[in-house]
């Protein structure tokens, strides 16, 4: 099963035609022949996605209007990140050739790619009138209304595709992972079991599963998960990120750190991961590195308070006080009852002599989180 794990939308590649059926041949020229060029758009042989777009443009080069040879390369430019050319070439297709189910279904998937829900709707729809028992459409169809938290039509059109496909394995893991952000775990956990009893190489299904277990409490289980998850997709950022976060809370802050850092190695996109490492670091006193990422998570989302307390308290560590309250300060101006900036600033105002005002910000804190000193005490902190 082969799917974008983060969105858990089926790949295209599958319904383009049986001819595209994709693994590399040695590279040939930049220019083919004209025979070479039909094998490489249209034939049944194995041909890598630059060669069937060198095949295709081709032959379009020959007759710009070939229907097939545009929905081909289109969805050869969307396998390769270039939703909109992809969207290009498939409205020429579509116009060409309307009842081209697969051509609405590719277009849907690259309208996916860009965001656009409510045009991937609508083309999938317009697929599956055109092929009412392909379950692929109502799989993708049910992944764009997840995406608009749409959750009734999700779960209809994932019951349809089960339904027309019971061996479905990708259809049970998006209708469980819906079911799970619906909080209904033990359906959720019925459909992931089943996802990867049928097939038990897809890691997200064990992420997803993990995150099942991990909301009961079920530690182990859920770290197993993970484990499995990331041997079979070692470049998932999310299942990093979510199994560091259990080592955090475990405080276990050495694995966690390590498995911020695969996060970050696998997609440096989220400012919440350089938080949290940024906060994991300064616990284990790499404070200089810490305070690195506590400035990038801030230049990705300026002012956010989780992150101005984590850099509070690698200020707090480096005797750097002033900097200290004057982020928990900050942090406070926006979260008002922030535990640990209320804590930590009470701290600080000790450190300067400002007893009363620190035990003013103290007795605050542990209003709110009566543990709040023992969490500091692990922070390295007293």
């Amino acid at each position: 099963m082969t799917c974008n794990p983060k969105t858990a939308t089926s790949t295209a590649l599958c319904a383009i035609s049986t001819a595209l059926i994709l693994l590399a041949l040695p590279v040939a020229a930049q220019s083919p022949s004209p025979a070479q060029a039909r094998q490489w758009c249209f034939g049944t042989d194995q041909v890598s996605d630059d060669e069937r777009l060198a095949g295709c443009t081709a032959v379009l080069k020959t007759n710009p209007s070939h229907a097939r040879a545009l929905a081909n390369r289109g969805e050869t430019f969307r396998r390769k990140g270039e939703a909109e050319r992809a969207v290009a070439d498939l409205n020429r297709a579509i116009d060409l050739d309307p009842k081209d189910a697969i051509a609405w279904y590719n277009r849907g998937i690259a309208y996916d790619d860009l965001g656009d829900r409510d045009h991937a709707i609508a083309d999938y729809t317009s697929a599956i009138r055109l092929a009412p028992n392909d379950a692929l459409y109502y799989n993708n169809r049910g992944n764009s209304y997840s995406g608009k938290d749409d959750y009734e039509h999700a779960l209809a059109d994932y019951n349809q595709a089960i339904k027309l496909d019971p061996k479905f394995a990708l259809a049970y893991y998006n209708r469980g992972t819906a079911l799970r952000e619906h909080d209904e775990a033990d359906r959720a956990l019925a459909d992931l079991d089943r996802s990867i009893q049928l097939d038990p190489n897809y890691g997200p299904a064990y992420g997803n599963r993990a995150r099942v277990y991990r909301d009961r409490g079920d530690r182990a289980r859920a770290l197993a998960d993970f484990d499995r998850s990331l041997q079979l997709s070692p470049n998932n950022d999310l299942d990093y990120y979510a199994r560091a976060n259990m080592y955090f809370e475990g405080h276990d802050y050495a694995r966690a750190l390590e498995d911020y850092d695969r996060a970050i190695k696998a997609n440096a996109s989220y400012s919440a991961v350089f938080n949290d490492r940024c906060m994991t670091r300064a616990i284990l006193g790499r404070l200089q590195e810490a305070l690195a990422d506590c400035e990038q998570s801030l230049r990705m989302r300026p002012n956010d308070p989780d992150t101005l307390d984590s850099r509070a308290l690698t200020y707090l560590k480096l005797g750097n006080l002033d900097a200290a309250i004057a982020d928990y300060d900050a942090a406070l101006s926006t979260k008002p009852a922030y535990d640990s900036s209320l804590y930590g600033r009470g701290l600080a105002k000790r450190m300067k002599g400002d007893n009363e005002g620190a035990e003013r910000d103290i007795a605050a804190a542990k209003a709110i989180n009566a543990d709040i000193a023992d969490a500091f005490v692990r922070y390295g902190v007293k």
